[in-house]
């Protein structure tokens, strides 16, 4: 099964190059780019989560072998940690379920996985985190994306010092947006500003937006590789 899964992937992945190539010419410099994206990415997060026991009004808790396979698939169809987050959301909100995925798990994955090198493990408070809670809100006090931290954290994200509360997160996830940010503050020179959100503009970038900052901040945020032993 897993082989056929494997076939599938790369057959998908060698038909949007060829359709790059197709529509753009041989020196397009996207068509050696098979990130996938969200969107592209939806029928294989769908396969994998449809697979899970999950039960609508109901929080179900990834277990470590259950994150080892969604990051194995987000490496093989080369897709990033935020947009397996829109995936999951864009399934499981509609269907009333929530999923809980604990840091020390996503750390270990850091053995075995490139999770996106340095600028998604800060963003996402990877060091820091003692879980993350996405989908359905079930109760009051849940938001789209909740970040819990073991305690309140600074990291630099280059658009300058993200400073995080020991709760954070998104209140809302649309399709490749992460919008209305709480608990995390960026601090540059001598202004302190929220975060406002997190746009999926393309497969694998992102854009960063603050409050007191007129233009966003573009990146690449690099898929999920497998590490070379």
């Amino acid at each position: 099964m897993k082989t056929f899964r494997h076939s599938i992937v790369l057959l998908s992945v060698v038909l949007s190059c060829f359709l790059m190539t197709s529509v753009y010419g041989e020196d397009s410099p996207d068509t050696k780019d098979t990130r996938l994206g969200s969107n592209a990415a939806m029928p294989f997060i769908t396969e994998y989560i449809e697979r899970l026991p999950l039960v609508p009004g109901e929080n179900y808790e990834f277990t470590e072998d259950d994150i080892r396979g969604i990051v194995d698939l987000a490496a093989e169809i080369h897709i990033n940690v935020f947009e397996i987050i829109d995936c999951c959301y864009r399934l499981i909100e509609p269907r009333n379920i929530r999923i809980t995925i604990q840091g020390e798990h996503l750390r270990k994955m850091q053995n075995e996985y490139d999770l996106g090198g340095k600028r998604v493990l800060a963003i996402l408070a990877i060091e820091k985190l003692e879980k993350l809670e996405t989908g359905a809100k079930l109760n009051s006090s849940q938001e789209a994306l909740d970040l819990f931290l073991t305690e309140p954290y600074e990291t630099y994200i280059e658009i300058g010092t993200a400073m995080y509360e020991q709760r954070a997160g998104f209140r809302e996830i649309s399709p490749c947006l992460f919008n209305d940010a709480y608990g995390i503050t960026v601090k540059k020179f001598f202004i302190k500003s929220p975060l406002v959100k997190l746009e999926l503009f393309a497969p694998g970038k992102g854009a960063i937006y603050i409050k007191a900052i007129s233009r966003p901040k573009r990146w690449n945020l690099d898929v999920i590789t497998y590490k070379q032993n």
